[in-house]
């Protein structure tokens, strides 16, 4: 069992014990058990799963997993606000005081230099380009205890202070600037689609030396995995960029949406909010 599957584990169960302490479930509070319940799942399934063992051994299915557990995972989480819910395992005592710690007495705050959504946008781009890399990728798959102990960490948790910035929950409130916003999803939908198109379109060439060649035993396991041609590890690594390309949407997609709504619920409608950027981008806004 990986780091990260045993956490998916106990949010499972952090997350029924919570939901079991708390009264007068409204039906907000009941959606967001169900989404914590799915995404802690989920995280199971990229990592500790039989699911993951396959990806140590085929490109497509590391793909999804790290796509799982940089995006769809952090998402899930944020949005159900599955870290405020563990509050409901104390007491209420112990509750109050933590929260009166947190908020009032806590003395070491995060400087705002590093908290915040430029530098979040920088760390998860910075993670998944890197990680990608031939000679990073390689290095990483022939050592279980990096992948487990250091690389999916890195993923889940720069995805978690990526998507913190964009989805909200309820009751936090999102408070980044809308252009700011609407940057950080495009230039990581940017950086997605080049770095697909690099292990596609622009290149003959298996990046991945380590998917290919001779039997290739399993990270950690005694077992080996079948024998591929460079033709057919390449075959796979364009199978992984397509993957990666059109998951690209499926994460975007809805936190566009979710920026154009808050645009039309500041100006009014989507009309109203691009006659006023006209405006100011002409100087004739007042």
């Amino acid at each position: 069992m990986t780091p990260l599957g045993i956490v998916a584990i106990l949010g499972a169960i952090l997350s029924m014990l919570a939901y079991g302490a708390r009264k007068g479930h409204s039906s907000r509070s009941k959606i967001q058990f169900v989404v914590a319940l799915a995404t802690w799942g989920l995280l199971w399934f990229a990592t500790g799963s039989t699911f993951a063992r396959d990806g140590m051994m085929n490109l497509p299915d590391h793909m999804v997993g790290h796509v799982i557990v940089m995006f769809v995972v952090p998402m899930g989480l944020v949005g159900s606000a599955s870290g405020r819910s563990f509050w409901w395992v104390m007491s209420a005592s112990s509750r109050r005081r933590l929260l009166r710690w947190w908020y009032i007495g806590r003395r070491r705050h995060v400087s705002t230099l590093l908290a915040n959504p430029i530098v979040a946008a920088l760390v998860l781009n910075i993670v998944m380009v890197s990680a990608h890399l031939p000679v990073v990728f390689d290095w990483v798959m022939e050592r279980t205890w990096v992948m487990d102990w250091v690389m999916e960490p890195a993923f889940l948790l720069s995805g978690l202070f990526f998507f913190h910035y964009l989805v909200p929950a309820v009751p936090r409130k999102i408070r980044v600037r809308l252009r700011l916003q609407l940057l950080m999803v495009v230039v990581t939908m940017l950086e997605m689609l080049v770095m697909a198109m690099s292990m596609s379109i622009f290149t003959k060439a298996a990046w991945y030396s380590v998917m290919y060649g001779q039997p290739r035993p399993m990270a950690g396991m005694t077992m080996t995995g079948p024998v591929i041609t460079v033709a057919q590890a390449f075959h796979q690594q364009q199978l992984a960029a397509a993957i990666l390309w059109i998951c690209g949407d499926f994460w975007a997609v809805p936190c566009l949406v979710l920026i154009t709504r808050r645009l039309i619920t500041r100006d009014g409608s989507l009309f109203a909010a691009l006659e006023g950027q006209s405006a100011r981008l002409s100087g004739s806004a007042p």
